[in-house]
């Protein structure tokens, strides 16, 4: 291409785009318009192409400067290079050599090519090659120029693996997915699309989507498709029209995309469906049984829930008889009737078909041809079956929350079949109802029977209660109980007997016959020999077990000894019943109640005699308990008076002590008006004491809180204590001061009030500290000294110590006492706050209601 001048002026600046894309100016001199070898020179120099030249083997007579720079050699390096050895990729130089055997025969060519640079990068190039020829038409070289086009083919070869990830993800998408165009025709379907429609792959493209309609609703695709032409997704389900015509419900979710297309995605949702009718169905069931409705109708729904999940199954619930060998049937709405009485008549089994094998077995049996299957060689059985068209059977037992039998439940189809692992949900599932809708029925009749029980111990109670109100004597009591358990059970005698631990031996604690209450018989084996009871098998068994024993024969009962069954045939006994008293888990003893002739006894007798052998069992414990609470009250007002007594004498007398010894002193010194103050203070301080230990006598609070706060008392009585000795006191307080409940104020008093006792007897301290510390979570008492201290290791826990650690642990606390010889003493006293409205700060100007006694709410006035 030649170059054309326009002007011939020297042009002084042009503009060349910079490496960064950008317009950037330089100063070039233009070439004249009469010099063609300037101007190519100039353009080969400004061309952001690359332009070369080769000979007729490849090798690189010139380059421009564009070449360079993207070979990333020096043109030193460039220049007589071979180029399909240096820069061309191995793959591409067979291409390259016969692109240059064509320029040699004279041929221009175009192509393709990359070079590998020296920093090993890759550069894709669109050339174009022509041979430069003599006058006389030799061959000089070629001329090539090679357009970089990198960034093209690596968006290509970007847009290539999108297209077909995305063609993978279609394709593996387990839902179906179409490409359709504006007239609702498929362009593009996957394999899962293809499967849902029913069609081959390539029958599915050209289909109309609005085939896959009902024919009602086939508006409705084209309305969809126009509103979705600006863009946007609309989801929504619909009934899916399969080729067979079978029809599916779907989830469908539309998009607009680009090229005025439409991708759909739809999901068979038939299984979410029918789960949604599945749960609604079990909901209704179990409201119907909780509302009391009858087990039949509740079953016979059951089945026709079952019947709606799976097409084809016919479903039942039979009932194990009560004689333990048959089935009936009470549910199996659509089973012929026929069938049904076939299977009451035939007896459960180790082969009885499916329902009766199931209900022998305990275990689920699964037959997919009753045909064939060895469960159902029962002729007569057989023969039923397949007369009325059942050919496949599953039945799983029903089982109670004890693990025994109820019944069974079976789903019967029309055709050969085996379970899937969905089918084998669903008759767990029905199981599970079946177990519930007959334990519920079952549990209302116990009910019913249970009320009748709960009648004779409401008057039983009552009567009892009448009993313990009038003659509240513990003996007397329980002659009146189990008389009335003699009158509701008629029997002949009822005798409570308690095992005495010591020795192993029954103690006979009450004895009634009828209304009368008796001493006795001497002649009773338990009473001639009480460890005789260990002969008798049946006891040894109820000690053991803790459970009832009825004895409905005397006569020949193994479990009862020889000497018991000879002395309660004598008094014309026929039948016992025995019922262990229990306490805490534990036998203690057992009831015995005897009959004459009469009939088996019933479950609620039994049950009725338990109740009533509680009762009777609760007043011996009551009376126990009365005694062991009047014992320990006792023992604790002891303690009550000993700790007072030590923190009211013992204290007071240790702070006259003290003032005695300073007065000593003083006089010893002449000081007579300092002897006279501290035998003052001694005479104020024993006074004191005496007040404060005949308040403690009366359980009265210590006067010293009766005037100020704890803390202001414990100063006062630390001040008072060691006025005038060599002692120094220091006090401090941090955090906003509480108000703390009666008790526990004065139980912080007696604390800090022994604390320095112990100081003064014991330690000889300089210094004394009380600090009171309030913070978010608990509040502290410290008191130290720096006197001669203890090993702590030794034992010292004397009354003090055991005091104040016992009003400590009355406030919710601890106490920590941290001592060494020579090193002074610690007493930390930590008590947590109550929750959090348990108290009020002091000077606030509300308060809450306490949910404890630690701390009083203070109620305050606004001035």
């Amino acid at each position: 291409m030649k170059s054309e001048v326009t002007t011939a002026e020297r042009v002084e600046s042009t503009t060349a785009l910079s490496p960064s894309g950008g317009v950037t100016a330089r100063a070039e001199p233009c070439p004249r318009p009469n010099d063609d070898e300037s101007a190519a020179k100039y353009l080969f120099k400004l061309s952001h192409d690359v332009i070369l030249s080769l000979d007729r083997v490849g090798n690189i007579l010139f380059i421009n400067q564009r070449g360079v720079q993207l070979s990333g050699y020096s043109e030193t390096e460039l220049r007589g290079a071979n180029v399909f050895e240096l820069l061309l990729f191995p793959q591409d130089r067979q291409i390259a050599r016969a692109m240059l055997a064509d320029v040699l025969a004279g041929k221009a060519r175009e192509y393709e090519v990359r070079w590998k640079t020296k920093d090993g990068a890759v550069i894709h190039f669109d050339g174009a090659t022509v041979p430069r020829l003599s006058d006389a038409g030799e061959f000089l070289s070629t001329l090539c120029t090679l357009r970089d086009v990198t960034e093209r083919k690596c968006a290509e070869e970007r847009l290539r693996k999108s297209e077909e990830k995305y063609r993978d993800l279609i394709e593996i998408s387990p839902d179906a997915i179409y490409v359709v165009d504006a007239n609702g025709v498929c362009v593009l379907g996957n394999r899962a699309g293809a499967e849902l429609v029913g069609l081959p792959r390539d029958e599915l493209v050209g289909t109309p989507v609005t085939d896959t309609y009902l024919p009602g609703e086939r508006d409705l695709f084209l309305e969809r498709l126009e509103k979705l032409r600006g863009g946007g997704t609309l989801r929504y389900e619909r009934i899916f029209v399969q080729k067979n015509g079978d029809n599916l419900p779907v989830e469908v979710s539309v998009t607009a995309i680009r090229g005025g297309y439409f991708q759909a995605i739809l999901r068979d949702i038939s299984e979410r469906k029918k789960s949604e009718a599945l749960l609604a169905g079990e909901k209704r069931l179990l409201e119907m049984i909780a509302t009391g409705v009858g087990l039949k109708e509740i079953l016979n729904t059951l089945c026709l829930i079952i019947e709606e999940q799976r097409a084809g199954t016919l479903a039942s619930v039979l009932l194990l008889n009560a004689d333990g060998v048959h089935l009936d049937c009470i549910a199996g709405p659509n089973l012929p009737k026929e069938w049904a009485q076939q299977m009451e008549n035939l007896p459960i089994g180790p082969c009885a078909g499916s329902c009766g094998t199931a209900a022998y077995r305990g275990s689920p049996v699964i037959v997919s041809d009753i045909a064939t299957d060895p469960l159902w060689d029962v002729p007569e059985h057989r023969s039923s079956a397949l007369k009325h068209g059942l050919r496949a059977s599953w039945s799983n037992p029903v089982l109670s929350s004890a693990g025994k039998v109820l019944g069974t439940f079976c789903m019967y189809y029309r055709e050969r079949r085996s379970p899937n692992s969905r089918d084998l949900e669903l008759i767990d599932l029905a199981t599970d109802l079946v177990r519930i809708a007959i334990e519920r029925d079952r549990a209302e009749g116990a009910l019913r029977a249970s009320e009748q029980v709960a009648r004779g111990q409401v008057e039983a109670l009552t009567y009892s209660l009448d009993v313990l109100a009038t003659a509240p004597a513990p003996d007397k009591f329980l002659g009146q109980m189990l008389s009335t358990i003699g009158r509701l059970l008629g029997a002949q005698s009822v005798i409570l007997w308690l095992l005495d631990e010591s020795n192993d031996a029954l103690v006979l604690r009450a004895w009634a016959e009828g209304t009368n209450f008796a001493m006795g018989d001497p002649e009773h084996p338990f009473i001639k020999n009480p460890s005789s009871w260990k002969e008798d098998p049946g006891l040894r068994e109820l000690f053991f077990s803790g459970a009832p024993v009825a004895c409905e024969d005397v006569e020949h009962d193994p479990f009862t000894s020889n000497d018991l069954r000879e002395y309660l045939k004598a008094g014309g006994t026929k039948k016992f019943l025995r019922i262990p008293t229990l306490v805490g888990g534990r036998v203690k003893g057992f009831i015995g109640i005897r009959h004459g002739e009469r009939p088996p006894y019933r479950p609620e007798e039994i049950e009725l005699a338990q109740a009533l052998a509680h009762q009777a069992m609760l007043a011996i414990q009551l009376n126990e308990f009365a005694e062991q609470s009047r014992q320990a009250a006792v023992l604790e007002e002891r303690n009550r008076m000993a700790r007072d007594i030590h923190d009211t004498l013992a204290q007071g007398f240790t702070g006259v002590i003290v003032q005695l010894e300073s007065a000593e002193d003083a006089m010893a010194c002449c000081r007579r008006k300092e002897t006279n103050e501290h035998l003052r203070r001694a005479s104020e301080l024993a006074r004191h004491s005496l007040n404060e230990a005949r308040r403690s006598v009366h359980a009265l609070r210590p006067e010293a809180l009766q005037r100020d706060n704890f803390w202001e008392a414990l100063k006062g009585i630390v001040k008072n204590t060691t006025g005038g000795t060599n002692l120094h006191t220091r006090f401090e307080l941090r955090g906003r001061l509480r108000h703390l409940s009666p008790i526990w104020q004065e139980n912080l008093l007696h604390i800090g009030q022994e604390a320095l006792t112990n100081a003064l007897k014991h330690a000889r301290p300089r210094n004394f500290e009380t600090r009171l510390i309030f913070n978010s979570k608990a509040f502290r008492l410290e008191l130290r000294d720096d006197g001669n201290g203890f090993r702590t290791k030794d034992q010292h826990d004397g009354l003090g110590l055991a005091g104040m650690r016992e009003r400590a642990e009355q406030m919710g606390g601890t106490l920590k006492v941290a001592s060494a010889r020579g090193r002074g003493t610690t007493i930390v006293v930590t008590v947590p706050y109550p929750p959090r409205d348990g108290f009020a700060v002091a000077n606030n100007h509300e308060s809450r209601p306490r949910r404890n006694d630690g701390f009083q709410a203070v109620k305050t006035v606004r001035a």
